[in-house]
């Protein structure tokens, strides 16, 4: 019996840019969005200032959710660089494959249902399901980087005993 590609080729590498590319999406429907809600008068001068001069201008709701996905688009990059490095890491180190390749999986699908939650969550009890995917979220890389720690640790030790020190 054949081993399934998923445990013997690494993809771990590949979900860097693809957890990255997450970013985009809510990026992309807040920019089409406030474009078509402001009657294309926002800015690409200082974009970062449009959702401030259209919160007087469009619907709250409209803008509320103009504020929600520039939050999921913003917590993508700041989740990045502890999965990138995560990643990184555990192919330094040695980590199982398979290990990382579920780590990789699981943190890209983590990303997706957070993201869409955080786009479409309107009410307070809903927002802590959103905390929790967000805690699974941040908990897949760290796991990565202590499986990491550990390969590292022992095999610092196999080296140090082997040399007598």
């Amino acid at each position: 019996m054949s081993t399934p590609p998923y445990q013997t080729k690494n993809y771990s590498l590949l979900a860097i840019p693809t957890a990255y590319a997450l970013a985009f999406p809510p990026y992309l429907y807040q920019f089409v969005r406030s474009m078509t809600a402001s009657s294309y008068t926002t800015t690409n001068i200082i974009p970062r200032t449009n959702l401030d001069v259209l919160k007087s201008k469009i619907p709250d709701s409209t803008w509320q959710s103009l504020v929600r996905a520039r939050g999921a688009h913003l917590n993508a990059f700041e989740g990045f660089p502890l999965f990138a490095g995560a990643m990184l890491a555990g192919n330094y180190a040695g980590v199982p494959v398979t290990d990382l390749n579920w780590a990789a999986a699981e943190y890209v699908g983590a990303r997706v249902v957070y993201t869409a939650l955080y786009m479409t969550v309107r009410s307070e009890a809903m927002s802590y399901l959103r905390t929790g995917v967000y805690a699974w979220g941040v908990a897949v890389p760290c796991w990565v980087l202590w499986k990491a720690h550990l390969k590292v640790r022992d095999q610092g030790s196999e080296v140090g005993s082997s040399k007598g020190l």
